[in-house]
């Protein structure tokens, strides 16, 4: 009797590390399992930014097309976006006054007030397909008042809105001494249909400034977590535009995606 208990034990004993064994296997498995996901899981939000995306989509409110939903105003605490605009682009532009200048693109306009904080007798057509952030009301009685007090003085440039499309430009020709595209050209559903725009309205020796992420190769792309786009590899970026008949004058690179391309109508 004692020696059936003591095998039955033996066996118990057994059958328990067996089980315990594989069930540490099985987790062990599992853990591995789960490191991959958390790997890919991982991956692929710095590829595609899908899961970042729809947080900003809610939060931000913006819609499918990259288009803010509010109107967004940037304040004097702001310091980042001052800075940049500031190093970035007034030390580089060249902003002269009695330009004329059309952005593209504008959402609110906030850019090209800020512009207008280290600027004075700048006249800007401020262009969008939506231009409900951009009436001369919200530009008379909300922005020219707010940044004027950032300024520290009366803001001098005038402003016109400007309704365009995915294809066309609502301005006149031969008007614009500078053109800024400043982070929509990945959304333009036909890019080179713009860029001929954007020569037609240059005048002669006016220069497009173009600030846009690039990849190693043409593809769409949620990479930079900006609602998606389109974007180009450097070498295809100014083959295409200089195809258009703009000259491709300076590119300035930030790292290894951000540039600022200057072209120029000859």
């Amino acid at each position: 009797m004692a020696k059936m208990i003591t095998g039955l034990s033996q066996a118990c004993v057994h059958a328990g590390l067996v089980f315990f064994g594989h069930q540490s296997n099985i987790y062990k498995q599992m853990k591995n399992l789960g490191f991959v996901l958390v790997i890919m899981i991982a991956f692929l939000t710095m590829e595609s930014c899908t899961p970042i995306k729809k947080i900003l989509l809610h939060f931000k409110n913006v819609n499918s097309k990259g288009h803010e939903q509010h109107c967004r105003i940037i304040s004097a605490s702001d310091t980042a976006e001052l800075h940049t605009t500031k190093t970035v682009y007034i030390d580089r532009v060249g902003f002269q006054k009695g330009d004329t200048v059309v952005s593209i693109g504008v959402g609110s306009g906030w850019q090209e007030f800020l512009f207008s904080v280290y600027t004075d007798s700048i006249a800007f057509y401020l262009e969008d397909i939506d231009t409900s952030c951009i009436t001369r009301e919200k530009i008379k009685n909300k922005y020219l008042p707010h940044y004027s007090a950032i300024k520290g003085s009366n803001i001098t440039n005038s402003f016109i809105s400007a309704a365009g499309t995915d294809t066309s430009i609502g301005v006149k020709s031969n008007v614009a001494s500078k053109i800024f595209i400043l982070n929509v050209y990945h959304h333009f559903s036909d890019d080179m249909a713009m860029v001929r725009e954007c020569k037609r309205i240059l005048k002669s020796g006016g220069k497009l400034f173009i600030d846009e992420h690039v990849l190693n190769r043409n593809k769409d792309s949620f990479k930079f977590c900006d609602y998606g786009g389109h974007y180009k590899s450097e070498k295809n970026f100014v083959k295409d535009i200089v195809d258009v008949g703009l000259k491709c004058d300076t590119i300035y690179r930030f790292g290894k995606y951000w540039r600022i391309f200057v072209f120029s109508k000859q």
